[in-house]
């Protein structure tokens, strides 16, 4: 059974993907591809992934992407500054590397049964 939150996962990833391949086809500056992927992540994470996990995933997993969100969103905007610092674009990758595990927790958390009350 495929849920709602690995629907919207799987989407942001497949997009990612995309992003990925146009980037090396298209011949775009690292900065543009960062970036791209840095706004995707914050619209497909605010906008739809933490609606769903607000609603029943680990109180703590959802801090923590809140968290990370924060800075993904300092992040880009760094690069859209003339001059920005030399490790934006590590940053960048680091911080939707961590998005994914993260998301990758909250669906363990949501495929684990229920506890019943002691």
């Amino acid at each position: 059974m495929t849920t709602t939150l690995r629907q919207e996962i799987d989407r942001w990833e497949t997009e990612l993907s995309n992003i990925a391949d146009s980037s090396q086809t298209d011949n775009w500056f690292l900065e543009e591809r960062r970036l791209a992927e840095a706004q995707h992540t914050l619209v497909a994470f605010r906008g739809h992934i933490l609606p769903i996990l607000a609603g029943g995933a680990d109180a703590v997993v959802v801090d923590e992407i809140e968290h990370l969100l924060d800075a993904l969103e300092d992040f880009r905007n760094d690069l859209f500054r003339t001059v920005h610092p030399i490790d934006s674009h590590r940053r960048i990758a680091e911080t939707v590397a961590a998005l994914r595990a993260l998301a990758n927790v909250a669906l363990r958390f949501e495929q684990m049964p229920a506890r019943q009350p002691s």
